[in-house]
């Protein structure tokens, strides 16, 4: 059985902005807007990804564990040819670095962390050249 990435789906308190940073910052587009079941709901295409954004829905509380995280959601990646050079573009569009590219791991995948709307991680991601 053969799995392709289909989408993220993040819950956030302000969906217009979540949809402004992701059109703005990576040059993403949205592609649906509507409501689910209460609640304001976007898809905004990424690449060949689709981010799904749903906004707080009458009554439902911010998780109260973590108010400043959307719990269950660690991060999500997007892969790209070069990080470095990503990472500068990015950086011009006002993208905020949590961790500034690097290879954690000798002969590891470069990576870099932006900070997302509603505190989201997104993890910019070189090719993948191991086995």
């Amino acid at each position: 059985m053969d799995f392709d990435f289909d989408h993220v789906h993040m819950v956030s308190k302000d969906v217009d902005a979540m949809i402004d940073y992701f059109e703005r910052v990576f040059g993403g587009e949205c592609v649906a807007r509507g409501e689910f079941k209460g609640a304001p709901m976007a898809t905004v295409k990424l690449g060949s990804m689709r981010v799904l954004v749903r906004g707080i829905r009458p009554g439902e509380n911010p998780d109260a564990v973590a108010p400043d995280r959307v719990q269950g959601l660690d991060h999500f990646g997007v892969c790209v040819p070069d990080v470095e050079a990503t990472a500068k573009w990015l950086k011009s569009r006002g993208a905020v670095f949590t961790v500034e590219p690097n290879r954690p791991r000798p002969n590891g995948r470069m990576i870099a962390f932006v900070r997302g709307p509603d505190n989201i991680d997104i993890e910019i991601v070189g090719p993948y050249d191991g086995p």
